[in-house]
């Protein structure tokens, strides 16, 4: 029994390492044309989020159906990221050629603090869009108030490890090798353990026993 136990998990194991591979290279795949990167973002995100709740399936089929269902809102958010972070660059560039002493120190600070920000918002954004339902505006307002309201733990630790993967692909050719096969799906599937456990306070869903690894065997509230 134990080793059979022991076959089981390496088995999922196995079949969760292959889904990720699979899902980076569909991220990448339809990421190419650049202005699609929001859709996939969101999309890589729900099949994570899916996969904790109900266990691996068919990656392929749920990403592109994710990717369909949230193509509109995510490219929408992501065409106004991408214009937000551009100005925010030139913004920076501009005060650092010019020499006004405070002013310019002052004029790149508040850069630097609203591209941080900009930052942890967009880390929230993808996934409330992957898993919640409404319009732009409360889906932006729902992934603010997640990103300030369950700032420790949970966005520190989003954003660490995508920090962390970020700079260890950087200093590392091993873990640029390995970010090259998994990437950002790695990424995302442990950043789903904490975006889960806080969806889990406002998304109604029904737990699936005791043993429910999100849920537990407690009812969910409503969206914020």
């Amino acid at each position: 029994m134990g080793e059979l136990h022991y076959d089981n998990r390496f088995l999922r194991f196995l079949n969760k390492t292959t889904d990720l591979v699979v899902l980076n290279f569909l991220f990448f795949m339809t990421s190419l044309p650049l202005v699609t990167i929001g859709a996939s973002l969101a999309a890589l995100h729900s099949v994570n989020l899916r996969s904790l709740r109900y266990g691996d399936g068919y990656v392929a089929g749920q990403y592109f159906k994710a990717f369909r269902e949230s193509f509109c809102q995510a490219t929408i958010c992501w065409i106004g990221l991408v214009i937000t972070g551009g100005l925010l660059v030139f913004d920076y560039r501009f005060w650092m050629a010019l020499d006004y002493g405070f002013l310019s120190k002052f004029q790149i600070v508040v850069c630097l603090v609203i591209a941080i920000g900009l930052g942890i918002f967009a880390v929230w954004l993808f996934p409330v869009l992957a898993k919640m339902k409404g319009s732009l505006k409360e889906q932006a307002a729902n992934a603010m108030k997640m990103a300030i309201g369950y700032f420790f733990p949970h966005t520190v630790c989003v954003v660490g490890i995508a920090a962390f993967a970020g700079w260890a692909a950087y200093v590392n050719a091993d873990a640029l090798l390995i970010m090259a096969v998994f990437g950002i799906a790695l990424v995302s599937y442990l950043q789903s353990f904490f975006f889960y456990k806080v969806f889990a306070k406002h998304i109604d869903e029904e737990p699936i026993g005791e043993d429910d690894p999100i849920y537990g065997d407690r009812r969910n509230q409503k969206v914020m």
